[in-house]
């Protein structure tokens, strides 16, 4: 086992401290350093049992297996959400903002509880539509605490301003919203990746990429559209960051390429036969750790494969192709993986040492959703059909309370 903590000197340490106590008892007299040592010692089982938590996992036949369970959420307020999502973004911990099919833009704010185990119903609820927005927006970017960046499927560009962007909005009284003016034109925003800071890859044409820049100056912001900074893409398909200034794009064709912002230009630096359909997502994966070191690129006909990440290499770790039905929507978040499949199949994907696997175990069959948002460890978002938000619950061992509260006795 490759822990951090010395497991003899952890115990040495506690029979050491159990023996002070003992004398305590006996003659009534607290060392003065007793309680440091006592949260000295609870600082280092924590770190133990962290450690221990994939070994659980992996190794103990007689605990709960992981298993995934989807709740209603409770929708307050005289708003809803009817629409098809188009992008979303999250704002804080509890409130987002959707742009849908229809153009309308709208928050949403929910409540978060601590414990999703007790089975009590979340609550959501929804603003009005902004009214001065009356296109589709294709792109939401959070420029900091107190200003988003909005790009409209007509070329049209909006900034929303507010100092309560810690709670839901009054969007009469507390957004402001100012139309941005582009540098050298575009007609349209498409689909659009933030790619660094103020940097945005956006599409342009069936085959183009261009580098989109937002500048602040003393009038406030500008958008630059460098027209002479692009790559070409024949019938490219979906788009996903990897690191600052490099993500990679994939193909109606199943072709992968990777891409570098690098000395004033978008640079093919790869490119690679991922499958022979069409490659519907790319998503950097989020370790147990929070680092992403893995990449899953997903497709029609069930195709997914997984890529470990070091540096400019890349090494395929899972490759599937037997799962049903076009794969059009991953998130993940701290271990765990969730991918939509068109034919009403959520898939579990969890990583325990590193490596992730598919737990086929836990599918869940014949529910139908639209998209899927990362809330918190083992927590997701599911919209329906109906523009109905979910709550999927991955019940799976995440903390060292879940190890403190498993019947390790059985």
């Amino acid at each position: 086992m490759n822990l951090s903590v010395h497991g003899k000197d952890f115990k040495d340490q506690v029979k050491d401290l159990r023996t002070k106590l003992n004398e305590c008892l006996t003659n009534g007299i607290l060392d003065e350093d007793f309680e440091e040592q006592l949260d000295k010692l609870s600082q280092i089982e924590e770190e133990l049992l962290s450690d221990l938590i994939p070994y659980y996992r992996v190794y103990v036949d007689n605990i709960t297996k992981t298993s995934m369970q989807i709740n209603p959420i409770k929708q307050l307020g005289a708003f809803e959400f009817d629409s098809f999502l188009q992008t979303t973004l999250r704002i804080n911990d509890s409130l987002f903002i959707t742009s849908g099919i229809d153009g309308k833009v709208q928050f949403f704010y929910i409540d978060i509880e601590d414990d999703f185990s007790n089975q009590i119903q979340i609550q959501v609820e929804w603003s009005h539509p902004i009214k001065e927005i009356k296109e589709g927006v294709s792109f939401i970017y959070k420029l900091n605490d107190k200003e988003i960046l909005l790009l409209g499927v007509r070329g049209g560009c909006y900034l929303l301003s507010s100092d309560n962007f810690d709670q839901m909005p009054d969007i009469d009284g507390q957004i402001k919203v100012k139309k941005i003016e582009t540098e050298h034109g575009i007609n349209e925003f498409g689909r659009c990746l933030a790619i660094n800071d103020g940097l945005f890859a956006v599409e342009n044409g069936d085959k183009k990429l261009n580098l989109l820049e937002t500048v602040k100056g003393k009038d406030g912001y500008r958008l630059v559209f460098h027209k002479d900074i692009y790559c070409t893409i024949p019938n490219w398909s979906a788009l996903g960051k990897i690191s600052d200034n490099y993500f990679a794009v994939g193909t109606k064709m199943g072709e992968l390429y990777f891409i570098k912002y690098e000395n004033n230009q978008l640079n093919i630096t790869e490119k690679i036969k991922c499958f022979s359909d069409e490659i519907r997502v790319i998503r950097c994966l989020q370790d147990e750790n929070g680092s992403k070191s893995s990449l899953v690129v997903t497709g029609n006909n069930g195709y997914l494969k997984i890529f470990s990440l070091y540096g400019d290499s890349k090494t395929i770790k899972i490759e599937l192709n037997d799962l049903k039905g076009n794969l059009f929507d991953v998130q993940s978040k701290n271990g765990t993986a969730v991918v939509l499949s068109e034919d009403g199949i959520v898939y579990l994907f969890e990583e325990n040492f590193g490596n992730w696997y598919l737990n086929d175990e836990a599918v869940l069959k014949d529910v139908f959703f639209t998209n899927i948002l990362k809330l918190d460890i083992s927590k997701y978002l599911l919209m329906d059909i109906e523009g109905k938000l979910n709550l999927l619950y991955i019940d799976r061992i995440d903390t060292p309370k879940d190890l403190w509260e498993l019947p390790l006795h059985q």
